[in-house]
């Protein structure tokens, strides 16, 4: 349902996101991290404990305790990982970038809706 100048007019918005110093680093980072299998996997599990913490607080339910011990100690093997830990500080401000644009939008079009701070 998208209009030509819609679609123009986000493809436009993308380039410049992409242009930013935040993006570029995030996807050098990311594809030297992705290129290791190990990482790779290791990125998987970290994303996938994470979601459930985000899902259990979502739904104002208490966290269970192997997710968030699972989350504690992938953390503690990514961040040990100075590649990898640059990669997620990375990835969490093109996240924030994203957010703020995402915010600006709803706001503009009155859908007042607060995004979360990262």
């Amino acid at each position: 349902m998208n209009t030509p100048e819609l679609e123009q007019a986000t493809e436009a918005l993308l380039a410049a996101i992409r242009g930013t110093d935040a993006y570029r680093r995030y996807a050098e980072l990311k594809e030297n991290v992705m290129a290791d299998e190990g990482s790779r996997a290791l990125l998987r599990r970290f994303t996938s404990a994470q979601t459930a913490l985000q899902v259990a607080a979502i739904a104002g339910a208490e966290a269970k305790p192997e997710d968030a011990a699972a989350f504690e100690q992938l953390s503690a093997l990514l961040y040990a990982n100075p590649e990898a830990a640059d990669f997620l500080l990375a990835q969490m401000k093109v996240q924030q970038l994203a957010a703020n644009v995402m915010d600006q939008i709803t706001k503009e079009v009155g859908i007042d809706v607060p995004l979360p701070e990262l």
